[in-house]
């Protein structure tokens, strides 16, 4: 999962990913100010969350959040603020446009982090379901459902390659049906995020490029699901990895 951080001060995007890092589950992304974020969007970047300073050159966070919000391929990416400015008018502008949270520098960790803790729940509960709320849903243990994912991790490991080469010969029905199995897999498991990406990637004639990225998109959240789950067993807690 891409995670993008957008402060035009370099310490302070240190620190953040610092913070984050902790977590073992973003893949960060630097950007200088939210021109240089708009651009990467524009390249096709798409962010699962974004860290965003208010006061920056070129274009501000709120000028930035408000422009993702207007993009419909865009609007559904929450939006953290990050921000020495603490005024009411500024938090009050950004929790209208839509921002998730609004955490003040300079950060304390401690603090820092109750506060990403519960803007994951909010967030990323959306991209894949708590291992707990899983194993509910299916009527499992922690054991069986690292058996299911192990397996899944496995069949995608061995079975990635084979989808590639399908489509990349012209073999689309036969892509298709893998990617279907790979989807009804992710579905499963509560992997909603990556299926989604299934979803778009096998619409039309699959590019080979394209879906071989979102298929190791979907290897890595399984590795994190895993890791989440390892993670609630050693403290009794759906605790995040």
């Amino acid at each position: 999962m891409k995670a993008l951080i957008v402060d035009d001060d370099v310490v302070s995007r240190i620190a953040l990913i610092d913070l984050l890092s902790v977590y073992g589950i973003f893949d960060l992304i630097e950007a200088e100010d939210g021109a240089a974020a708009w651009t990467l969007m524009e390249q096709g970047l798409h962010p699962v969350i974004c860290f965003c300073d208010v006061r920056m050159p070129r274009m501000s966070g709120i000028a930035l959040l408000e422009r993702m919000k207007s993009d419909p391929h865009l609007a559904d990416v929450p939006v953290v603020l990050v921000s020495s400015a603490s005024d009411r008018d500024t938090v009050l502008q950004a929790v209208t446009l839509g921002a998730v949270g609004y955490i003040l520098k300079p950060l304390h960790a401690a603090e820092a982090r109750a506060h990403l803790e519960k803007i994951f729940r909010i967030t990323l509960d959306k991209l894949a379901e708590d291992p707990a709320t899983t194993m509910k849903r299916l009527n499992i243990g922690p054991d069986r459902l690292g058996a299911y994912l192990s397996a899944f991790a496995e069949q995608l490991l061995t079975g990635r390659a084979d989808i590639v080469a399908l489509l990349e010969a012209g073999e689309g029905a036969d892509a298709r049906l893998r990617i279907d199995s790979v989807h009804t897999g992710c579905m499963t498991l509560g992997l909603w995020h990556v299926a989604s990406q299934l979803d778009t990637a096998r619409r039309g004639l699959p590019d080979p490029r394209n879906v071989a990225v979102v298929l190791a998109e979907v290897s890595e959240s399984v590795r994190r699901q895993l890791s989440r789950l390892h993670a609630g067993a050693a403290d009794g807690e759906g605790a995040l990895a």
